[in-house]
């Protein structure tokens, strides 16, 4: 989007300077004395029969016609520019000059304290300068073109923030971690169905299942159902964790009862 409006701005800069180029020639406009308020008319006219509302153009046609207004402005400034330094005060009489005057009024007297009489200025006059050319404006315009061109387009930066990676990896992790957590509480249901006989229906407490676990794999360790557990949970901590979270799931399914008498105490398990 924003390279089609780069180009449709240049298209308008260039039929802005063909149209003023083409009305000089004819002689409607003067060059001196550009009207602009008759331009931006010739402009705005010219522009009209193109836009079709409702269609993708708009924004187009609102770009064009935005340019436009800008390059009117732009008139409108510099002539304001050129009447005001063309209004220069008036010059004051020489010296002799005065003289001559006060002769012929009849010897009357200058009055008292002629400085309270000057009006000094605050800073220099400007220098009077001529009025700008409309071929002189075209130029401008056809530099403020090539400028434009010149300059490149801003890339725009992918938005691969540090915060976008931690919430992918964070996703990924918890994916993972229902695999296992799913997968470990199946297991852990068919450990307590072998096992029932041995629990015999009573409590056991969270430390001696995890020694029955851990015998049960050592002897199972070869069997390749239960490779992908060994190598998930290694570790006595990572045993104790999986666990954890395979019984709250088992629970909250009705598959296990959980016992915790009092706080940071000692968790007992019983099979339904």
């Amino acid at each position: 989007m924003s390279v089609s409006t780069a180009q449709n701005g240049f298209a308008t800069i260039s039929e802005g300077i063909a149209l003023l180029i083409e009305l000089a020639e004819k002689g409607e406009i003067d060059p001196w004395d550009v009207q602009v308020i008759e331009v931006i008319d010739r402009c705005l006219s010219k522009l009209a029969p193109a836009c079709e509302p409702g269609t993708e153009s708009d924004f187009a046609d609102l770009s064009q016609s935005g340019q436009a207004f800008l390059y009117a402005s732009m008139l409108v400034l510099l002539k304001a520019e050129s009447l005001v330094l063309s209004e220069s005060p008036p010059e004051l009489p020489e010296d002799g000059e005065l003289l001559e005057s006060e002769e012929l009024a009849g010897g009357r007297q200058l009055p008292q304290n002629l400085e309270r009489q000057l009006r000094r200025r605050a800073v220099s006059q400007l220098p009077r300068k001529r009025p700008v050319t409309l071929q002189e404006l075209i130029e401008q315009l056809q530099l403020m073109q090539a400028a434009i061109e010149e300059t490149p387009l801003p890339a725009r930066p992918r938005r691969t923030s540090s915060k976008v990676r931690a919430q992918a990896a964070r996703a990924i992790a918890e994916l993972a971690h229902q695999e296992n957590l799913v997968e470990t509480a199946t297991e852990l249901e068919r450990f307590l169905a072998e096992h029932g006989p041995v629990v015999g229906g009573e409590w056991l407490d969270i430390e001696q299942l995890l020694e029955l676990w851990q015998q049960e794999n050592l002897h199972s360790c070869a069997a390749p159902e239960f490779a992908a557990s060994t190598d998930a949970h290694s570790s006595p901590q990572g045993d104790r964790v999986g666990i954890f979270w395979a019984l709250l799931l088992l629970s909250a399914q009705s598959k296990v009862e959980l016992l915790q008498e009092e706080f940071y105490q000692d968790l007992k398990i019983r099979p339904i």
